[in-house]
Order: structure tokens, then sequence, then C-alpha cells
């Protein structure tokens, strides 16, 4: 998909009078890419008025759409509840469950050069939610969680040819470590790592791990700058994976 734009990009500017051809190399952050940016935390209702969630505040997600909307791609921006203003010029889809969010992937996925799975999906649901308000008894509640479905590893699996699938690792210890054993061991091409210090922060250090290269380290910054960082990474992932096609 990256591929073929990036040729009919480069055949309707040598078409234009008075075009200079331009290496496609230096072509690439012109093109046109389809990005899917998932974004927020979601929510997993114990009854109507409680759910299971996380902190995740959607900044990071939320940042990422805003670069490669700037960058000149088409974003699609799925998102959990945040506070956050919708950024301009995305497809934005609302989601609250994390059925609600892998429902939205899968129909996204199809079309997309790349996902940015930036969400905080909650890693587990009550078995089986109360229909109504549980009141306070005084007595021990219990419930069974279960696993909620891996949104990252089906879309690794169900990936278009040539897409590139980015994930992110919140680690409190051994960061690289799970952070890699991740990217391995769900097919990722890119893992973005960080610390619970990123949650709700407006700066953060990433360490970036690519498939087949060296860690990467991204000193603190904005979450704004950061994002224009991991947009142009992966737009050099897709212009390296066009070369060799």
């Amino acid at each position: 998909m990256w591929r073929d734009r990036a040729r009919s990009h480069g055949r309707a500017c040598q078409d234009r009078p008075g075009h200079t051809p331009v290496d496609p190399a230096e072509r690439q952050v012109a093109t046109l890419a389809r990005f899917v940016v998932t974004a927020g935390p979601t929510r997993q209702y114990l009854d109507p008025v409680r759910f299971l969630s996380n902190a995740s505040s959607g900044k990071m997600g939320y940042a990422i759409a805003r670069a490669a909307v700037s960058a000149g791609h088409q974003v699609t921006l799925i998102s959990g509840p945040t506070s956050l203003r919708r950024p301009r010029s995305v497809r934005f889809i609302p989601v609250v469950t994390g059925q609600q969010m892998f429902e939205a992937v899968k129909d996204a996925l199809s079309g997309c050069d790349c996902l940015v799975m930036a969400a905080a999906v909650t890693d587990f649901a009550p078995e089986r939610p109360f229909a109504s308000k549980i009141k306070k008894t005084g007595r021990l509640l219990t419930v069974r969680l279960v696993p909620v479905r891996d949104i990252l590893r089906w879309a690794s699996r169900h990936r278009p040819e040539g897409s590139v699938i980015v994930g992110f690792a919140l680690e409190d210890r051994q960061t690289r470590q799970r952070a890699q054993a991740k990217l391995e061991q769900k097919g990722l091409d890119m893992i973005i790592a960080n610390s619970p210090l990123a949650i709700g922060a407006d700066k953060v250090s990433l360490q970036v791990k690519t498939a087949g290269s060296p860690w990467l380290d991204l000193p603190l910054a904005s979450k704004a700058t950061q994002a224009r960082r991991i947009v142009r990474l992966v737009e050099a992932l897709l212009h390296s994976r066009a070369k060799k096609d």
C-alpha cells in the first residue's frame, strides 16, 4: 500500500511542469500513509456504575495522532475514555471496553499501513458483570476475573502485508528485557518502552527497539516531540520495506 502510493506520488510529481526529479528516499515523509492509533484506557464494568480500568491519560496516543497528521498522513484515532480534545483532521472512533476497541481495530486494520497501539487496554474483566448496582452488605465480595483479548497479538497475526505494528510496554522493572520479550512474542516491528512515571505526564523519556536493530534512547522531551520522533521512525521502517519490494 505504502509502496504503491509512493510510486504514484513520484509519477504525479514528475508529470508537473518544471519538476526536478527527487530521490525516493527524500520523498518518503511527504508520501501518504494510513495510520491507525489507539489511545487512552478501556473500562471493564463490574456493574452499571463500577468498572476496572487504569490511569492512562491518552496523551501519548493523541500526540502521535497529531504528529502523523502534521506529517501529511491519514489517521484513524481509536480512543478510550479521556478528557482530551479530539485532534483535528483525524477519523475519530470513541470506545469504552476492550471488546469495543478490538472491534474498532479489526475494522480499521485491513486498510492501514501502520498500527500504533498506544492504548492501555485493561487486561482483565469480570467474568460475570452484575446487571444492577451492587449493594453494600458488609460481607466479602469475590469477583472472578478473566483475561481480555490481546488486541496487539491478534493484530500482528492478521496485519496487511508490509504494514508496521508498534506496541508500547510500560514496565516498572527489567524494562528492556520485558519489552523485548513482548516485541518478539507478539511479532511486532517496534516496541516503545516507558515507566509508570509516564502516566499523565507531559514530558517523558522513551526507549525504542525496532526488530533487528539496537535499542534507541529518546531523552526526556514533551510527548509532542516524542510523537514526532516516533512517526519519523515509522516512516523510515515503511520506506525501507518499500525499497526492498
